[in-house]
């Protein structure tokens, strides 16, 4: 199993979900690599955006990307820049 979040807010709240969490996954003898696990984190990456801190925002290599993408003088490149920027 790979990138589980488990979004509380507060600490307390945190520490409890994710014991329960723990929980479920003994209960289904359900293995992970330790190592590949981050806990207690207060944001993280998930398809280039930000999530964290009750926000989602794009990473800041797209933002630039968006600032400095030249002026399109082509319908096709006006709709390529609108599907990225509408993505993000």
């Amino acid at each position: 199993m790979d990138k589980f979040v488990i979004p509380a807010k507060t600490k307390k709240k945190l520490e409890e979900k994710t014991i329960q969490f723990l929980k479920i996954i003994e209960k289904h003898n359900l293995c992970f690599k330790w190592s590949k696990f981050d806990f207690n984190i207060e944001k993280i990456h998930i398809l280039e955006i930000v999530v964290g801190r009750e926000k989602v925002q794009m990473e800041n290599n797209k933002f630039k990307a968006v600032k400095k993408w030249k002026t399109p003088t082509k319908i096709k490149k006006v709709e390529s820049f609108l599907d990225f920027a509408k993505f993000y």
